[in-house]
């Protein structure tokens, strides 16, 4: 079976990640206007929430992992956690400084943790962990 092409798992990447981001962007709004939640405490709870469909689809569709669940999942919550820091800290600042809803700052850090969470998952998080002979 050929290995699918950069593009191919974006694409892929993609569509999972629209389905997780729905669920962030449900638990969010959901959140704040029925419990009255504060948003970027609201924000990561649905990123959280999202990221554990994220990792599973990801590792099995996406990225067809060899690598082990106990490396790949390691990596994941690294990624994601610096995911979740960047995503936290772009709704925090999109909703204390500028006059826009709080879903513009949402859709603004959705798209940059989009780029970053493909870009190092694809060259890392899922990778195969390189062999060191001695």
């Amino acid at each position: 079976m050929s290995k699918a092409s950069p593009l191919k798992k974006f694409f892929r990447f993609v569509f999972i990640g629209g389905f997780a981001t729905g669920l962030q962007y449900a638990t969010l709004v959901a959140l704040v206007s029925l419990w009255q939640w504060q948003v970027t405490l609201a924000s990561s709870l649905g990123f959280a929430a999202s990221a554990v469909a994220n990792y599973w689809l990801n590792y099995k569709l996406t990225f067809r992992a060899k690598s082990s669940h106990r490396i790949a999942a390691l990596r994941f919550v690294i990624t994601a956690g610096a995911g979740l820091v960047l995503n936290g800290a772009i709704v925090y600042l999109g909703t204390a400084y500028t006059p826009f809803p709080y879903l513009w700052s949402q859709i603004v850090a959705t798209v940059a943790v989009l780029f970053w969470n493909f870009i190092v998952s694809l060259r890392w998080t899922y990778a195969v962990p390189v062999q060191k002979f001695s």
